[in-house]
């Protein structure tokens, strides 16, 4: 039977606790009960999914906590909850970064303020016109020439391209970082830079302001963040939940995912697929080495 924590064969029963055979992984050395949950968690993984998928429809941990009774018959605590989204959201974040959407020629970039630790902080976005796909995100304390960059050069990343033309608002500051990420003097590969100013910034807009607007509906209810650190996990979970798990009536019910070509769909899948391709990671790192090395690694 295959390891659900490195994904080996060299598996085989070790006792069993409450009525529940164990295993044991000759590679890694892990010991579980193999039940189909997810690694190192007891609760039902469709509990988890759900709590998860609710949590960024906006429901409140306390009361994602009263519908997983209601629903699964699970009790659980709202740290539980909180934990779950943090870390998942976390996980499922790096693994998108392995996707390859195939993104549209028009991005449109803008900023808004959100609280965190009673302060304002600039979120930073960029999205595709066809597909709707938040390409990149950015969260700062400011909103300086560096931030501008920074979001410029992860959404090339994430779309592995150029996109043919770049909408922003006004702000000088686009122009040093356009210049900085896309200029090129080969004309096949040029971009447009398009700035929204006055009347014309409210017909191309409307895109990215729909976008925030989602953002802050999802944070109000939260009265803001708490810390930095946490706000980038939970901003990295919201990007995840449009791009991948939330559908669109723009997109006749597809997410933007579907549309540019990503098969994969809801948060379910998204966490299975991110434990695989870390235990995968995990089997190529640990391969042929014994688990008393392993452990002495994990150390």
């Amino acid at each position: 039977m295959t390891c659900k924590y490195c994904l080996s064969e060299t598996t085989r029963p070790d006792g069993s606790a409450k009525g529940s055979k164990l295993l044991r992984c000759l590679t890694c050395g892990k010991r579980y009960v193999e039940n189909g949950n997810l690694p190192k968690m007891r609760v039902n993984k469709h509990a988890i999914t759900t709590a998860i998928s609710l949590y960024y429809e906006g429901l409140s941990v306390r009361k994602v906590s009263r519908q997983l009774e209601s629903i699964f018959g699970e009790k659980v605590s709202q740290v539980a909850v909180w934990k779950w989204v943090q870390k998942y959201s976390k996980l499922v974040s790096e693994y998108t970064k392995t996707l390859s959407p195939n993104i549209g020629g028009k991005w449109h970039h803008d900023e808004t303020v959100i609280r965190c630790d009673g302060r304002n902080e600039w979120f930073w976005e960029m999205i595709d016109e066809e597909t709707r796909f938040l390409v990149a995100s950015h969260l700062s304390g400011t909103r300086s020439l560096q931030d501008t960059i920074t979001v410029f050069r992860k959404a090339v990343e994430t779309a592995k391209g150029r996109p043919q033309a770049l909408f922003v608002d006004g702000s000088m500051q686009y122009d040093a970082a356009f210049n900085k990420v896309f200029y090129t003097r080969y004309k096949a590969a040029q971009v447009e830079l398009v700035k929204r100013i006055g009347i014309r910034s409210r017909e191309t807009n409307n895109i990215v302001e729909r976008l925030h607007e989602t953002v802050k509906e999802r944070v109000r209810p939260m009265r803001g963040f708490k810390n930095e650190d946490s706000a980038r996990i939970i901003l990295d979970g919201y990007v995840v939940n449009y791009n991948f798990a939330r559908p669109h009536l723009s997109l006749k019910g597809k997410t933007p995912a579907e549309v540019a070509g990503v098969t994969v769909k809801g948060w379910k899948q998204l966490i299975e697929n991110a434990i695989q391709t870390e235990a995968k990671e995990l089997k190529a790192s640990v391969g042929g080495i014994s688990v008393e090395a392993v452990q002495v690694v994990r150390k």
